[in-house]
C-alpha cells in the first residue's frame, strides 16, 4: 500500500508547482494615537493590562490590547506570555518584536521597545531545552512531520485558508498534550515556521513514512487532515483524492 501511495504521489507531482501561501494579514486593534510619557515602574507583571506594537515573524505591524501573564525565556530569546483581547486567546510576543508599550487607558507611550520595558522583571518560566522549540530532536521532528503533512492538504487545492492555518495549531496544541512537553507551546514561531513551509510531494511522502514509525502520530494525524479538509467549507478534487488516498494508507497500517 505504501509503495502504491508512493507511486501516485511521484505521478501527481511531477510537473505541479505548490500553490504559494498567501500571507493574512493580522486584524489591527483600533486605539486613540499614542503619546509620549514616562515609563511607569510596575509592581507585578502578572495581570498588567497594556497595548503593545508588535511586528510578527512576517513583517506585520499591529496594535494588541494584552493582560500580561508572565515573563518566558526559550533558546537564549525572551517572551512575553499574555492574553490578546483580540484574538481571546494566550499569546506568546518576542520582546524583541514589541516595538512600544503604551497605557491602556490614556494611550500614552510607556517605553518605545519591548526588551528595555519588559526585562525588569523576572522570568518565571524557562524551557531548558536548546533544541528548536525547547522540544528534543526526536519530537521536533515527528512535529515538523505532522506539519508538513497538513500543510501539503492545506495547499493542495492552491488556497491556503486562514481557517486550515488555524487546524495546524490545533494539531501542535493536540501534539503538545499528548506528548505531555513541558510548558506552552511557542505557538508564533512554530506557526511561523508553518508559514514558510513548502513540502513537495517527496516531503510529504516522507513525513507519511514517519508518522508510520510512530502510530500514535499516525493517528493524530490522520484525524489533522481529515479537519483540515473541511475546514474552509469546501471540497475540491485534489482535497477529496488526498485525502481518501492517505485515509486508505492509514487504514492499512491498522489493519
Amino acid at each position: 500500500m505504501l509503495q502504491e501511495l508512493w507511486t501516485t504521489i511521484q505521478g501527481k507531482g511531477r510537473g505541479r508547482a505548490v500553490a504559494p501561501l498567501h500571507e493574512e494579514d493580522d486584524e489591527d486593534i483600533i486605539v486613540p494615537e499614542l503619546h509620549q510619557a514616562p515609563k511607569q515602574p510596575l509592581e507585578a507583571l502578572s495581570g498588567f493590562t497594556c497595548i503593545i506594537a508588535y511586528r510578527n515573524a512576517k513583517g506585520v505591524a499591529t496594535q494588541r490590547q494584552v493582560t500580561c501573564i508572565r515573563l518566558e525565556e526559550a533558546a537564549s530569546t525572551k517572551y512575553l506570555r499574555a492574553f490578546c483581547h483580540a484574538r481571546a486567546a494566550n499569546r506568546q510576543f518576542r520582546l524583541d518584536r514589541i516595538e512600544a508599550v503604551a497605557d491602556l487607558h490614556t494611550a500614552e507611550i510607556i517605553a518605545e521597545d519591548g526588551v528595555s520595558y519588559f526585562s525588569r522583571f523576572e522570568v518565571t518560566f524557562r524551557q531548558e531545552s536548546k533544541i528548536g522549540w525547547g522540544i528534543s530532536v526526536s519530537q521536533r521532528a515527528d512535529l515538523l512531520a505532522g506539519m508538513n503533512a497538513l500543510v501539503f492538504m492545506a495547499r493542495c487545492d492552491k488556497d491556503y485558508h486562514p481557517t486550515e492555518r488555524d487546524e495546524i495549531e490545533k494539531f501542535v496544541c493536540s501534539y503538545w498534550v499528548r506528548e505531555e512537553l513541558p510548558g506552552d507551546p511557542p505557538m508564533e514561531d512554530i506557526l511561523a515556521h508553518a508559514e514558510r513551509l513548502s513540502p513537495d510531494p517527496e516531503v510529504f511522502y516522507g513525513s507519511l513514512i514517519r508518522c508510520h514509525e510512530h502510530p500514535r502520530l499516525a493517528k493524530t494525524i490522520r484525524r489533522h487532515i481529515q479537519s483540515v479538509i473541511e475546514a474552509d467549507g469546501l471540497l475540491h478534487d485534489h482535497e477529496i483524492y488526498w485525502g481518501k488516498s492517505i485515509d486508505d494508507y492509514f487504514r492499512s497500517l491498522t489493519g
